[in-house]
C-alpha cells in the first residue's frame, strides 16, 4: 500500500505537469480550454468541481464563488490520469458531432498548424523539462556517488553466460560501446551493448556481444544482474548467537571458499537444507556442515569490502545544470534504445503495469528514490505519449503532419474513428500489462 501511494503521488505530479503543458500553450494561442482535470471524472460525479456556478465537493455545492474563467477545474475520482479538454478538438472528450456546431475564434481547428502542434507537444515538453529539473535538483542537493570499476578491491567476476560469449576471469572492463562506465551504469549499458572493451593481462581487447543478449537478459533478469559483479570474498565479520552459523562452529574472521555472490545464491537456493561448506580459518582449509534456516540465512554479518570505495561528487548549482541535462538526455536515449526490445517475445513478457511500476519504489520513504523514480517515469511518459498512436499526443501530431503534407484537413469523422482505434489499442495494452502483473505477482509465485 505504501508503494502504491508513492506511485499515485508520482503519477499525479507527472499528469498535472503534462496536462499543464497543453493548457499553457492553449492559453498562449488563445484557444479555449473547457475542462482541466486531475484524474478522470464522469458527468455524474467528481471529487471537486469549480465552474461558473460555484465550487462543488462530491457534487455538493460548498461555495457560491464562481470561477471567473471559462475553464472548469476539478479533481476526478478515477486516479488513472487526467485531461485537458481543448475547445473544438476531436479527442477523448469530444466527438465529431460535439464540435461540428461550435463557433468562435478560440477553437483548436481555427488555429494554424504551428499553434496546434505546440498545444499537442506541450505535455511532452513539460515532462522532459520536469525530468531535467528533477535531475538538476538531485545533482545539486545530493551530488553523485560513483564506484569506478578500477576502484573495486578484487575486480569483477563473470557469470557462466559472460564466459560463453568471451569474457574471462581477470578481465578489467574499460568501456561499453566505447564509453567509460562505472558500477552503477554498467548493467543498464550492457542491456543493448554491441561490444565491451577489456584490459586482459595488459592488452586491450574488444569483445563483440551477440545481438540476442538483450533478449537473454529480459528472459532471465538474473543473467543481467550476475553478468559482471564485483568479486568480493565472503568473510564473516560477526556471528549471531544461537544461529545456524554458531551451531556449525563458524567464528568471526572465517572466510568461505566461495565468493560472496555465489554464496548468496547458494543460500537462497537451499533454504532449510543442510550444506557442506569449505572455509578458511587463518591459513587452514576447514570443513563443516550447516543446516540453514527456512529463510536461507546463516546468521552472520559479512565484512563490507565496498566501504569507502565510492567517490562522491558534489555539484554547485551552476555545475548541476549541465549534469542534470546530461542525465536526462542519457535516460531518454537509453529508454528509446531499449524500446525495440518490446517487440521481442521476451520484451513483451517483461512488460508490466501499475504493479510493476509500484514495485520499483522502496518500502520506506526516501526522497532521493522518490524523485529518481518520478524523473524516470516523466521521461517514460514523454516518450510513450509522442508515439504516433491515435489517442496519444503523438497520434494527434501525426495527423497534423499529414494535414500539412496534403494541405487540407482530415475530416472530423475520420479523426474520431482513428481515436476509437487508438483508444482500443491503448486499453488492450493496459489490460495486457496489468494481466502480466497479476501473473507475476499473484499467480506465478504460488505455482512455482
Amino acid at each position: 500500500m505504501f508503494k502504491a501511494l508513492q506511485l499515485i503521488l508520482a503519477l499525479s505530479i507527472l499528469v498535472f505537469i503534462h496536462e499543464l503543458g497543453h493548457f499553457m500553450w492553449a492559453r498562449i494561442f488563445k484557444v479555449g480550454v473547457e475542462k482541466f482535470y486531475m484524474f478522470f471524472d464522469t458527468p455524474q460525479f467528481a471529487l471537486l468541481r469549480w465552474n461558473k456556478t460555484g465550487l462543488y465537493l462530491c457534487n455538493l455545492k460548498v461555495s457560491e464563488k464562481a470561477n471567473p474563467s471559462d475553464t472548469e477545474y476539478g479533481i476526478g475520482w478515477i486516479p488513472l490520469g487526467g485531461y485537458c479538454a481543448i475547445a473544438g478538438m476531436v479527442d477523448e472528450t469530444h466527438s465529431a458531432d460535439d464540435i461540428k456546431d461550435m463557433q468562435g475564434d478560440n477553437l483548436f481547428a481555427k488555429k494554424g498548424k504551428f499553434a496546434q502542434f505546440m498545444i499537442m507537444v506541450g505535455g511532452v515538453l513539460n515532462n522532459l523539462i520536469l525530468a531535467v529539473i528533477i535531475y538538476i535538483g538531485m545533482s545539486w542537493y545530493w551530488g553523485k556517488d560513483v564506484v569506478r570499476l578500477t576502484d573495486l578491491p578484487y575486480g569483477l567476476t563473470y557469470s557462466e553466460y559472460a564466459h560463453s560469449i568471451g569474457l574471462q576471469e581477470g578481465d578489467e572492463i574499460v568501456a561499453v560501446d566505447g564509453k567509460e562506465v562505472d558500477l552503477s551504469t554498467l548493467h543498464s549499458r550492457l542491456l543493448l551493448a554491441n561490444d565491451v572493451t577489456v584490459n586482459r593481462h595488459g592488452s586491450t581487447q574488444v569483445i563483440a556481444l551477440p545481438d540476442t543478449m538483450g533478449q537473454v537478459f529480459l528472459r532471465d533478469p538474473l543473467q543481467l544482474e550476475l553478468f559482471a559483479t564485483p568479486f568480493l570474498p565472503f568473510v564473516i565479520d560477526s556471528v549471531a548467537a544461537d544461529s545456524p552459523a554458531e551451531k556449525a562452529g563458524f567464528l568471526a574472521g572465517d572466510s568461505l571458499a566461495l565468493p560472496s555472490h555465489t554464496m548468496t545464491l547458494l543460500l537462497q537456493d537451499n533454504a532449510g537444507k543442510t550444506l557442506d561448506l569449505d572455509f578458511y580459518r587463518a591459513d587452514s582449509l576447514m570443513h563443516t556442515s550447516i543446516t540453514l534456516g527456512e529463510d536461507g540465512m546463516m546468521g552472520v554479518f559479512k565484512r563490507n569490502f565496498m566501504a569507502g570505495r565510492s567517490t562522491h561528487i558534489d555539484y554547485s548549482f551552476l555545475e548541476a545544470i549541465p549534469a542534470g541535462i546530461q542525465r536526462g538526455w542519457t535516460m531518454l536515449y537509453n529508454y528509446v534504445r531499449q524500446f525495440k526490445l518490446v517487440f521481442t517475445k521476451e520484451g513483451a513478457q517483461s512488460l508490466g503495469g501499475f504493479g510493476t511500476m509500484g514495485s520499483i519504489f522502496p518500502e520506506s520513504w526516501q526522497w532521493l528514490a522518490f524523485w529518481s523514480m518520478t524523473a524516470f517515469f516523466s521521461v517514460a511518459l514523454a516518450f510513450m505519449n509522442i508515439l504516433p498512436i491515435p489517442g496519444l499526443d503523438g497520434g494527434h501530431i501525426f495527423i497534423l503532419l499529414i494535414e500539412a503534407i496534403i494541405r487540407r484537413p482530415i475530416s472530423d469523422k475520420a479523426k474520431e474513428r482513428a481515436q476509437y482505434v487508438g483508444m482500443g489499442l491503448i486499453i488492450a495494452l493496459m489490460v495486457y500489462v496489468n494481466a502480466n502483473d497479476i501473473w507475476k505477482f499473484l499467480i506465478k509465485p504460488f505455482i512455482g
